[in-house]
Order: C-alpha cells, then sequence, then structure tokens
C-alpha cells in the first residue's frame, strides 16, 4: 500500500509540474516551445524517478557474501544480534 501511495504522489506531482509549466508559458510569445520543453522535462524526470523506484522496489541480484564474513560482521559490530547488552549488566 506504501508503494501505490508512493507511486501516486509522485507521479501527479510530476503531472502538476507539467501543467503549471503549460500554464506558465501562456504569458510568453514562444509558447509552443516553451511548453514542449517543459512537458519534455516533466516526462524524462518523471521516466528516471519510476525506473530507479522500480528498480529499487525488486531487484534483480542481492549481494553476496561469504559466510565468514557475515560472521566476522556479526561478531564484531555492536549492533547485532550476537552480542547482547544485557548480559554486561
Amino acid at each position: 500500500m506504501k508503494t501505490l501511495i508512493t507511486f501516486l504522489v509522485l507521479t501527479a506531482f510530476w503531472i502538476i509540474v507539467a501543467l503549471v509549466g503549460c500554464l506558465v508559458a501562456k504569458r510568453f510569445k514562444e509558447r509552443g516551445v516553451i511548453r514542449c520543453c517543459v512537458i519534455l522535462t516533466a516526462v524524462c524526470c518523471w521516466l528516471l524517478w519510476v525506473s530507479t523506484f522500480l528498480m529499487q522496489l525488486n531487484p534483480l541480484i542481492g549481494p553476496r557474501v561469504d559466510q565468514r564474513v557475515i560472521f566476522g560482521m556479526m561478531s564484531y559490530w555492536e549492533n547485532s544480534y550476537v552480542i547482547n547488552d544485557d548480559e554486561d549488566k
């Protein structure tokens, strides 16, 4: 549900950017060129965002770590599950 809300909010944001740009373009002489640039900018920014968002949503490859490295990280890092602060007290 959070994913859908995030997607819809940011899609609406880029649609609003394009619409505001089109409305502002009416004030200028070259409104066709400005409107085209604003819409193209909004579409390209949205495509960049949505491709990054979808790639992070379901990554194709994950990190590959040796089992000894994982044990070392768990042993030496203070916030790991192996070290318990309650035992020291």
